[in-house]
């Protein structure tokens, strides 16, 4: 029985101690979420791509079924694949840094775990990085100072976030570094700032001068109130509106060679096609008009045949770095172009080689006046027609293709 007093004693004793001993504060961490076997998520990542395929051969189509299935039939998948990720795949970047952002800064700001601090924890550093590379070489020059602020910002947070106690690495990435780079930045881009400010480009002069001083602004935390909200509304908005920004671009991006063929039929004068070729063999070629006709033509009958070249955008703005223009990518400045012409095809307007109308008016270089431009660009060095295309020159070549424009083939 005394042995049994004298444990029962020294239990007490040791329950008190410990309960008058400091507990250690425990460092907060995030709460990861258990998994919940959310695998089947993945196989529908196919089918945002499939839908848009099929929804830009519908539009291609005009909604009529029959022509739809002719595209199904003759288009191949992997042409359409590739078209959808050259045109959208500028917006990966765009995702990848911008929920990275987002999700540390509600970490660094709130200490809460939300859905977006598990997607940007989910997301290691080389995919930032890779992210950062590809949105260097595909996003245009006026968009080049957003990602350097989505960059920084990355880096300065991630710093912030993993190394509290490090002054040193803190005040390197999260002041100095934005600082410089802004500064920097202010002086590679002061032409075309100036440029944009006198040519009255109110979007062009904000995008190359805002983001470089907001950068060392976004590498700190933002008071707890409110930062769920801004997190988290910027998160939904930007998910909701980039399936629709993707979708725009996919539906505007051509899937087939847009081709002209002069077409002499017996008794009758020669007429021009113009359209988009679907499939040819030996006996007929299948051509898909721009107002959803199709057409079959007799190979037989063809005179000739022509590829006409995209006419692209027309630009919204003239400012220029240096000769690169602010809607011109690194890609598309580096990468080597097939120089525009001078003198557009007759044919791609819908007008026949032989028709008077083009050897005049239209200088179609077949001509007296297509050979008297001719012999002028040879002996001025061929500077008239420039290795790229100039905004200057798309305006004048669409001025011209708009007075020498013909009515549409039947």
């Amino acid at each position: 029985m005394r042995a049994a007093s004298a444990g029962a004693q020294l239990a007490m004793g040791a329950g008190l101690l410990r309960r008058q001993l400091p507990v250690p504060v425990k460092r907060a961490r995030r709460v990861k979420a258990t998994p919940r076997n959310q695998e089947w998520l993945l196989t529908l990542l196919p089918v945002f791509p499939l839908v848009l395929l099929v929804v830009r051969l519908w539009y291609a189509s005009r909604q009529d079924t029959q022509t739809l299935l002719l595209l199904l039939q003759s288009i191949s998948p992997l042409g359409l694949l590739s078209v959808t990720l050259l045109t959208a795949v500028w917006i990966l970047p765009a995702l990848v840094l911008v929920g990275k952002v987002l999700g540390t800064l509600y970490w660094v700001s709130a200490r809460r775990s939300s859905w977006l601090v598990r997607a940007a924890e989910r997301l290691p550093g080389w995919v930032v990085i890779l992210a950062v590379l590809v949105g260097l070489f595909s996003w245009q020059l006026r968009f080049l100072p957003t990602l350097m602020m989505l960059a920084l910002a990355a880096g300065g947070l991630t710093v912030r976030d993993r190394f509290p106690h490090h002054e040193e690495l803190r005040t390197a990435f999260c002041y100095a570094l934005p600082v410089m780079a802004a500064i920097l930045s202010y002086v590679a881009l002061w032409p075309a700032i100036a440029a944009a400010f006198a040519a009255h480009d109110v979007a062009t002069a904000v995008l190359l001068t805002l983001p470089p001083g907001a950068a060392p602004l976004l590498t700190g935390p933002v008071p707890e109130a409110p930062a769920r909200t801004l997190t988290h509304g910027i998160a939904i908005a930007l998910a909701g509106f980039a399936p629709f920004l993707v979708g725009v671009a996919v539906m505007r991006a051509p899937i087939l060679p847009l081709t002209a063929l002069e077409v002499v039929e017996k008794n009758e004068p020669p007429r021009v096609l113009v359209g988009y070729l679907v499939a040819s063999d030996d006996q007929m070629s299948t051509v898909l008009e721009r107002d959803g006709g199709v057409s079959f033509v007799r190979n037989d009958t063809l005179r000739s045949r022509v590829l006409c070249p995209d006419p692209g955008e027309v630009p919204r703005t003239l400012v220029s770095l240096h000769g690169w223009y602010v809607e011109q990518n690194v890609a598309s400045w580096l990468a080597p172009t097939r120089p525009r012409p001078v003198l557009p095809d007759p044919r791609c307007q819908g007008r026949s080689v032989s028709d008077p109308e083009s050897k005049g008016k239209c200088l179609d270089g077949t001509g007296e006046r297509g050979r008297e431009v001719a012999r002028e660009n040879e002996g001025r060095g061929r500077e008239a027609a420039p290795h790229r295309s100039s905004p200057e020159a798309v305006r004048a070549a669409a001025a011209r293709s708009a007075r020498c424009r013909a009515p549409r083939s039947p």
